[in-house]
């Protein structure tokens, strides 16, 4: 994969040196904080393996343009370098990147211009910023760990890992769950406790809609239906499975659950698939209402696994992984509108409108 910064403008060149000059008096950089982002954009951290080295590498795909923007976190090809699923504050219009280091990045958002970093959970790949703005939690495969984003202090961890995490909408709870593990857990965010565990296995990737959680299983193709108010769960057998899949070997299956994603209206959640199918489930009755086929090559494969809606949920942004690129398609009809090639991540997150 080769990827070119832009050229960098006057205008960068004296930014760094002023975010220079104020880190370096062990100032906080606020007034150079941007205002949020008005046009659509995603941002993901570039493929790593759940352990070792990464490519210390963010992308950020302004959807109006043709070209990325790369920014660095931590240094290429170190544990400093491999990050998974950023978080995400719009209200600072930062990026919080986790890394298996236990260091985590500041980022302004609109120019990936390092800010600070502070020391988080050794192993933490996924980051999320609380619905107040007041926390930042992040995940690794042993424990969850919340941190204060006034002075970046630990709050709390709890004695639960995985690799995907989803909040409640009212902010009270935090679901943890992982491609290994044997249930969802519930965990307050208010005191880091454990409420609750509930038996949904292989969380591939988790989101709330509807105040439903969806929790996506890569192995079995199973989207598990959780109503937290009831404790009731919904088990929706699909097709995006592969009977030889291994977790060994993931690149090479044919079928799998990736990343998932609520519409804005929260009625509908969206999961691609390593099939090339972006598949559909409604949230009133957590049922399977079709599936999308993305064909970037006509006879494929099309392994699909970054994946976010964009622009009100008319259009989403997803990683054809195998091709190692990126494109933007219409959700009506899965039409390819535009490409972005040598560009991929495993976990979008969408900025702006």
């Amino acid at each position: 994969m080769h990827l070119h910064r832009p050229l960098i403008s006057v205008k960068k060149v004296l930014l760094s040196a002023v975010l220079a000059a104020t880190l370096s008096l062990g100032m906080a950089p606020a007034a150079l904080v941007y205002a949020a982002e008005n046009t659509p954009a995603v941002v993901g951290a570039f493929p790593a393996p759940p352990r070792g080295n990464g490519a210390g590498k963010l992308v950020k795909w302004s959807l109006d343009s043709n070209k990325p923007l790369i920014g660095q976190f931590g240094a290429p090809k170190t544990p400093s370098g491999n990050s998974f699923y950023i978080a995400y504050d719009n209200s600072t219009n930062r990026l919080y990147v986790p890394t298996v280091a236990g260091i985590t990045y500041i980022l302004d958002a609109k120019t990936l211009a390092p800010l600070s970093s502070f020391a988080t959970i050794a192993g933490g790949r996924v980051a999320r910023v609380s619905p107040d703005g007041k926390s930042l939690l992040v995940l690794s495969g042993m424990e969850l760990a919340i941190y204060s984003l006034a002075n970046n202090k630990q709050l709390f961890t709890a004695p639960v890992g995985g690799n995907a995490l989803a909040i409640s909408n009212d902010a009270r709870f935090v679901y943890v769950g992982g491609n290994m593990s044997k249930n969802v857990t519930e965990v307050s965010l208010e005191s880091a406790k454990i409420t609750r565990t509930f038996p949904i296995f292989g969380s591939g990737d988790l989101v709330m809609a509807n105040s439903k959680l969806f929790s996506a299983n890569i192995k079995t193709g199973v989207m598990s239906v959780l109503d937290p108010a009831t404790s009731k769960i919904v088990n929706i057998t699909t097709d995006e499975v592969d009977p030889a899949f291994s977790y060994r070997k993931i690149g090479a299956a044919s079928a799998g659950f990736m990343q998932i994603d609520a519409s804005p209206d929260q009625k509908y959640v969206y999961a691609v698939g390593f099939s090339g199918n972006i598949l559909k489930f409604a949230t009133s009755d957590a049922s399977y209402v079709g599936k999308i086929s993305i064909k970037a090559a006509p006879t494929g494969p099309n392994k699909l696994s970054g994946f976010t809606l964009v622009n009100n949920g008319t259009q989403a942004v997803v990683t054809i992984e195998n091709r190692k690129e990126t494109a933007l398609v219409r959700m009506s009809d899965g039409k390819i509108l535009k490409f972005l090639a040598g560009t991929a991540s495993n976990r979008w997150v969408s900025l702006g409108s």
